[in-house]
């Protein structure tokens, strides 16, 4: 096949597509139609494609029904289980980091150079960056798992 073939196949690669999911319009068919009979790589790409309808077709049975789902999260004990794990979560990373904060300030407090006022601004200061940290991270989780567009490759 030369490269103005390549080029041509490339048009109806869309057209291919139009076909397995019945989108064709009948303009669309005749063209179709007309360039599949001298193409055997569109035909094999048809085949292809017809295939993997059919496989994904086949595995709609095998998935849990929507009606399981809806069940499943209509029930109050999973979403307290997950909210409760998110506040749980959120407390020990504040603990944690705050702890880790509390020994930087400790070390701060024993420096004679600084006064009180100053002391406690920056105690103040690295506790809020703490619990800012904590909190933009459980929402950018958060937001990660209801973003419609987190499939979209950029």
């Amino acid at each position: 096949m030369n490269l103005r073939s390549k080029k041509d196949c490339k048009q109806f690669k869309i057209l291919l597509i139009k076909l397995v999911d019945d989108e064709i319009s009948p303009e669309e068919q005749t063209r179709l139609d007309q360039h599949l009979s001298t193409c055997r790589e569109c035909q094999n790409d048809l085949n292809e494609l017809r295939k993997w309808k059919e496989v994904s077709h086949s595995m709609k049975g095998k998935l849990l029904p929507d009606m399981a789902w809806d069940e499943y999260w209509r029930n109050l004990y999973n979403r307290l289980e997950r909210g409760i794990s998110w506040i749980l979560i959120s407390v020990g990373a504040i603990i944690l980091l705050g702890i880790a904060a509390y020994h930087f300030v400790l070390n701060l407090l024993e420096d004679t150079q600084l006064g009180l006022l100053e002391k406690l601004g920056i105690f103040a200061l690295v506790f809020g960056f703490v619990i800012l940290f904590v909190s933009v991270i459980r929402e950018k989780l958060m937001v990660r798992k209801h973003d419609k567009y987190k499939e979209i490759i950029r």
